[in-house]
């Protein structure tokens, strides 16, 4: 895709993930996340949910797969802000979503904002309120 084809309102192109109790196991263990809450069913019954649930670092690192597939390179993505929301459960498919919000070029370089969140099968989001920024070079 070229520069000049982005524009606002266009659709960033989804990335799905099948979220499962194994991943989630290895996600907390690999970034040193021990929590009880996404490792123990009944801690996590205790405090409120229904059985352990994914780390919400999970979610932001579907919506960076999405932005980084999109912008080309992961250097390109500069800023990320988004707020947590919905637990996400084993066997749960969370999809990243995105669309372009704004475009300036300035200087030879394409400064593009974008509004992304992540949501489950049934439109629930897990992920809200996101913004990123990312610059391109322009064509």
């Amino acid at each position: 895709m070229k520069a000049s084809d982005i524009k606002p309102g266009m659709e960033l192109t989804p990335v799905s993930h099948l979220v499962t109790r194994p991943n989630i196991l290895r996600y907390g263990s690999m970034v040193g996340a021990f929590n009880a809450e996404h490792e123990e069913d009944d801690f996590a019954q205790d405090v409120g949910y229904g059985e352990i649930f994914a780390h919400g670092i999970m979610h932001l690192n579907y919506v960076t797969q999405m932005l980084c597939d999109f912008a080309g390179h992961p250097e390109r993505l500069k800023k990320i802000e988004i707020d947590f929301g919905a637990p996400v459960y084993p066997d749960e498919v969370i999809t990243a979503r995105g669309r372009v919000r704004d475009v300036v070029e300035e200087g030879g370089v394409l400064h593009v904002t974008c509004e992304v969140w992540s949501e489950k099968q049934d439109g629930t989001r897990v992920t809200d309120k996101g913004t990123a920024e990312l610059e391109l070079e322009c064509d």
